[in-house]
């Protein structure tokens, strides 16, 4: 009985993972750059666009203490934040990164030098 009620406590414990992460996939769309819930400041990095080399794939971006060169690849995921403008933010593409713009980006595996899962690009003010 013991080990039946185990197994099923582990399949709960695997199911609610696994539905998290489609979740904070989901719904980080919405969520303004700094905002993450438990990401921000943790597994993510924020700073300014300083270049965007279309030929290569990638963005160096600098923070408040190092410079990044991000890697982009056919899966990452762009999301335009215009809660600045108070409008609904939007998906976007790689054609909207631009020089100068505040940006927050989720690495895979959540380690820098890593290619990028998702980039945030604040749109407005």
């Amino acid at each position: 009985m013991s080990k039946r009620l185990t197994v099923i406590s582990l399949i709960i414990v695997l199911l609610g993972t696994i539905t998290y992460v489609y979740a904070e996939k989901a719904t980080e769309l919405y969520v303004p750059i700094g905002q993450s819930p438990g990401l921000s400041g943790k597994y993510l990095a924020t700073g300014r666009i300083e270049q965007v080399n279309s030929l290569n794939q990638t963005i160096t971006m600098l923070d408040a203490s190092r410079t990044y060169t991000i890697k982009v690849t056919e899966r990452t995921m762009y999301f335009l934040d215009r809660s600045k403008m108070q409008q609904s933010n939007l998906y976007g593409t790689w054609a909207d990164c631009k020089k100068g713009m505040l940006v927050e980006v989720r690495f895979e595996n959540d380690e820098r030098g890593q290619p990028a899962e998702w980039i945030k690009l604040q749109i407005g003010p």
